[in-house]
């Protein structure tokens, strides 16, 4: 049983970050790095460049910038639910579906 924290519904952020990374990698997204010393965890849709990462910090403009295949960042630092976690991937899974179209179409 995962530890709760914030409530009987709630994941503690540990959890919370493990979940969504089970989620995705349910999807068939692959780990691509692992921040050393932040945590973040980069994980890459099957078959594209697209990223999403999954941390307990907000990206910094110049991260933002400079690594432009994340296309979303789960930002969980604070305990949230099983369904709160499941709707983060699954709009995750949106913004990746949305840069793949927008990558598909003629320039």
């Amino acid at each position: 049983m995962r530890r709760r924290l914030g409530g009987p519904d709630r994941l503690t952020p540990r959890a919370a970050r493990a979940l969504a990374r089970d989620l995705l990698l349910a999807a068939g997204f692959e780990p691509v790095a692992e921040g050393a010393r932040s945590g973040s965890l980069y994980l890459r849709a099957p078959g594209l460049p697209h990223q999403v990462r999954i941390a307990d910090h907000a990206r910094t403009p110049k991260r933002r910038q400079q690594y432009k295949q994340v296309v979303a960042s789960l930002v969980i630092a604070d305990p949230l639910s099983e369904a709160a976690v499941r709707e983060r991937v699954a709009s995750a899974l949106r913004a990746v579906a949305a840069a793949e179209r927008a990558a598909a179409q003629p320039v």
